[in-house]
């Protein structure tokens, strides 16, 4: 009995002894569970050249609804249309840690500068409506619309329109007023789509073309330039105004007005379809046009590529396009103007 009692204890000293032991390896296996946690947020920052812009704000409302669908962290970066300010925005991004770096460049010569910041630190990165090169010549991967081309479909409306409110009878003196950023290739290309497509279907030759440089094409800069041009030119019966943002054309529009000039005989079109030309329209303009484009697209689509690329290892693609199309007094009404 008494060695039956002695056994029965042993075993039961043994089960204590051993229960530790597995709770030992339990702990063991913790670590090794720990190393599966989710990776840190992703970060990407976007550097823009004035983030207070009504075009602007709607890309930055883009790009904060794709980051936050895919739960990356997003920074904004406002340089103010100051090269300076700029450069300090990329040091601060690449300060924060960022993975990946949307850009719209204040001045396409810092390209090269810029990208090779990214590159020293690692860092992909994507070039927001405005294309530049990098350090090696070679164009930076872009998100945006083809400037030239969209802006010569313009030029081609506004070369229709003119036709049919008779801009081109006999006696007419027509002009075609363009305020121009010719130092900067990504604007000036857009003054060139327009004028192209103007020449290519009306009478007007390149001597037609009365073109200025301002230096940023902002409404307040480009009013002036736009006075100075129709004051020198008292002899234009009839203008048209391309615009290489929506800026940019309704500044020259207010000009005239101040002149005294008879606004049934200009024809306008802006680029960006924002809140200015929303209000042309709202006046019931039926002289004026604009290439309406998706803002949001612009800094959605910089979030997506940037994300696919840092997460899932996808090249960067040298072009993703976002579409423009021109709208008039007839359609504007289905549109969003902000």
């Amino acid at each position: 009995m008494k060695k039956r009692l002695m056994m029965v204890l042993m075993v039961i000293l043994a089960l204590m002894m051993a229960l530790p032991l597995f709770a030992g390896g339990k702990k063991e296996t913790a670590p090794a569970a720990s190393s599966t946690a989710a990776p840190k947020k992703i970060k990407i920052a976007y550097v823009n050249k004035m983030l207070t812009h009504p075009w602007f704000q709607e890309e930055e409302k883009g790009a904060k609804a794709k980051a936050a669908e895919l739960g990356v962290e997003y920074i904004g970066i406002d340089a103010n249309l100051d090269d300076e300010a700029f450069m300090q925005g990329m040091e601060s991004a690449i300060a924060q840690g960022v993975n990946g770096l949307m850009i719209c460049i204040t001045d396409a010569e810092m390209g090269p500068a810029v990208a090779q910041m990214a590159a020293k630190a690692g860092i992909p990165l994507v070039a927001i409506n405005d294309p530049f090169n990098d350090q090696n010549g070679n164009p930076v991967p872009h998100v945006g619309v083809d400037t030239y081309g969209t802006c010569k479909i313009g030029g081609v409306a506004m070369a229709k329109l003119a036709q049919e409110k008779g801009f081109f009878k006999a006696g007419n003196v027509v002009k075609v007023l363009s305020v121009d950023v010719s130092f900067k290739s990504f604007l000036h290309e857009r003054t060139q789509g327009f004028q192209d497509g103007i020449m290519e279907n009306s009478p007007l030759k390149a001597a037609d073309m009365i073109t200025q440089d301002n230096e940023t094409g902002m409404f307040e800069q480009v009013l002036p330039v736009a006075q100075a041009i129709i004051n020198s030119h008292p002899e234009v019966t009839h203008w048209l105004v391309t615009g290489l943002n929506d800026d940019s054309a309704v500044a020259p529009l207010r000009a005239l007005e101040e002149a005294g000039f008879n606004m049934k005989n200009v024809i306008a079109c802006g680029m960006g379809g924002y809140s200015l030309s929303g209000d042309e329209f709202k006046k019931g303009n039926d002289t004026y046009l604009a290439i309406k484009l998706d803002p949001q697209s612009h800094g959605s689509e910089g979030v997506r590529v940037l994300y696919e690329n840092i997460v899932n290892k996808k090249p960067l693609e040298r072009f993703t396009t976002t579409s423009g199309f021109v709208v008039g007094i007839a359609d504007w009404q289905k549109y969003t103007w902000e």
